[in-house]
């Protein structure tokens, strides 16, 4: 983002120097429910008066732990009963607030968290600082949302934890916030990534978008987790990337320990720790092809009722990512959006558990059907809201981050990727009207889900000559990036060709390397950069360009692809 940072150091830290009287808590987010308007889905929180009471009399908070029999040894440096195994993280950004995450390592009881804000890089000078709780409750994470910060401005944040055995310091975090709505903007980068299976493979790709200074978001489209056993969908034995549980994981705490172990991964750490992200579920932070109501890897009858796995998994992606909680109509709605200055409006949206009736029809009758639906009533309502709103008021652009692809794949007429957006089509058609009806141009779909890069044009039938122009892109009516995967497997190499002689409307395609994409966006034009990771098979730096995909504003198609051997 080409614009003037206003470097301002941010710190969390926890009782560096003894707690003046009284100490006033603050909310740690993980304890809140995901869903605001669902509160049984809350946990109880800390007794913080009874907290105050024990630190105003000196008593131990946390408890401290007895020492060896023999003690320790005069003038030995005390060893601290709180680790940062889990590193520190950043996200959902806005103008004047960001969510900031970690999870703290001990089997102590509650421990008291203060955060403090700096414009020095050494928190000499304090800005605003406060103090929350983390227990065992929810897993010892905390997340706290920082609110009155300054737009368009980098901060740097820790957390630092004394115990009565020492001081734990984590990782020092670098976030920022977005420019105010009405700003002018000259440029803004997201790095999109997707579908990160740790037993297949090292995540290289965040180790690479963890180096680059150009990135203002990342945007992570689903398939953060996977929910197989080992050997089930990867074998990471051989690499030991063996996923914890090793089971496919059903409850609450299974789903805890996956997260926790993910976020363990160095180069996932180094991803979160460099820039805020902004992040969306698919299906495997639940199950393979899930619905609202289901999925394909559910069996009631061994794992027990589909909503309460759901709702364990809702509970543990929220406790585990820099997420706000969402008002909601108690189904799970996580679909909001961001608005970057002028130039761009984020429409993160749902394609997965909020409003998708029943995946991987295959009757004609059923996937064609008026009322079937893959947002949902409310979603649907809501997007097309965005989008006019957006259009209306002068931005530039509007970006949706979209799980599963959006552009039409039929084989020889025939659906055959009926877990996209090709198993409702009704919902496509109701999107694409919607857009041509009120005149809205600069769409640009962002896609992961399917492990395999793509470009398209998306008009209303690709496969209809008088309504689509392959070469010239007449009809077209925007364009869709969609990503490869961080690990899982991709299509491969033959069916790309296939695809590509079939499918008139793909400009682009890859379907066996692994990476991310970079999208820049600028008055003119937006610009996806293909960047492919040189082996997942073991930790490497080496990465490449493997396209470069433009549309120019105004176009509603893909303008320029330019390819590197």
């Amino acid at each position: 983002m080409k614009v003037l940072l206003v470097p301002v150091f941010f710190a969390v830290a926890a009782l560096a120097a003894p707690l003046a009287s009284p100490v006033e808590f603050q909310d740690n987010l993980a304890f809140n429910s995901p869903i605001i308007n669902y509160p049984s889905l809350a946990v109880t929180k800390p007794d913080h008066e009874l907290l105050r009471r024990q630190i105003q009399m000196g008593k131990p908070v946390p408890k401290p732990r007895p020492s060896p029999p023999s003690g320790p040894s005069k003038g030995a440096p005390r060893v601290p009963t709180v680790t940062f195994v889990h590193g520190v993280a950043s996200g959902d950004p806005l103008s004047d607030a960001v969510i900031i995450w970690t999870k703290v390592t001990s089997k102590d009881t509650a421990i008291p968290v203060n955060y403090q804000v700096s414009t020095t890089e050494n928190f000499s000078t304090l800005v605003q600082n406060g103090t929350v709780v983390t227990t065992g409750d929810v897993d010892y994470t905390v997340k706290v949302d920082v609110k009155g910060l300054q737009p368009t401005t980098t901060y740097y944040y820790r957390f630092v934890v004394e115990t009565p055995s020492g001081t734990a310091t984590s990782p020092v975090g670098k976030t920022h916030t977005l420019p105010t709505e009405d700003a002018d903007i000259e440029s803004y980068k997201l790095a999109v990534v997707s579908c990160s299976n740790l037993p297949q493979g090292f995540f290289n790709a965040y180790n690479g978008i963890s180096r680059r200074t150009d990135v203002d978001v990342v945007l992570h489209l689903g398939d953060y987790i996977y929910e197989y056993g080992n050997k089930k969908y990867g074998d990471g034995t051989a690499i030991g990337r063996i996923p914890q549980p090793d089971k496919d994981i059903v409850t609450l705490s299974d789903y805890r320990t996956r997260h926790a172990q993910y976020k363990t991964d160095p180069d996932l750490q180094l991803a979160h720790r460099n820039v805020p992200w902004i992040t969306v579920w698919d299906d495997h932070e639940f199950a393979d092809n899930s619905w609202k109501d289901g999925a394909a890897n559910h069996d009631p009858a061994t794992q027990g009722p589909w909503e309460a796995r759901k709702l364990a998994a809702m509970r543990a992606y929220f406790e585990y990512m820099p997420i706000r909680s969402a008002l909601i109509d108690g189904k799970g709605k996580i679909y909001r959006s961001f608005h970057v200055g002028k130039l761009l409006d984020l429409m993160m949206l749902d394609t997965r558990i909020i409003g998708r009736d029943k995946t991987d029809e295959k009757k004609d009758q059923v996937i064609n059907a008026p009322g079937r639906t893959l947002l949902g009533a409310e979603q649907e309502s809501w997007l097309y809201n965005q989008l006019s709103e957006s259009s209306q008021g002068g931005t530039k652009w509007r970006l949706l981050g979209n799980q599963v692809t959006f552009a039409p794949m039929k084989i020889l007429g025939q659906t055959t990727f009926g877990d996209s957006w090709d198993g409702y089509p009704a919902s496509r058609a109701r999107l694409m009207s919607h857009l041509i009806d009120n005149n809205i141009h600069n769409t640009v779909v962002l896609t992961g889900d399917i492990h395999t890069a793509f470009a398209f044009d998306v008009p209303e039938n690709p496969y209809n000559p008088f309504k689509y122009g392959p070469i010239s892109g007449r009809g077209s009516v925007l364009v869709e990036f969609v990503g490869t995967s961080v690990t899982s497997p991709g299509a491969g190499f033959a069916a790309v060709a296939g695809l590509r002689l079939s499918q008139p409307h793909l400009k682009f395609g890859n379907g066996k390397d692994h990476g991310y994409m970079l999208v820049t966006v600028t008055e003119e034009k937006v610009s996806t950069e293909y960047v492919i990771v040189g082996a997942i098979d073991r930790r490497t730096r080496a990465e490449f360009t493997d396209a470069i995909v433009e549309t120019t504003s105004g176009s509603g198609r893909i303008t320029s692809v330019q390819t590197f051997d």
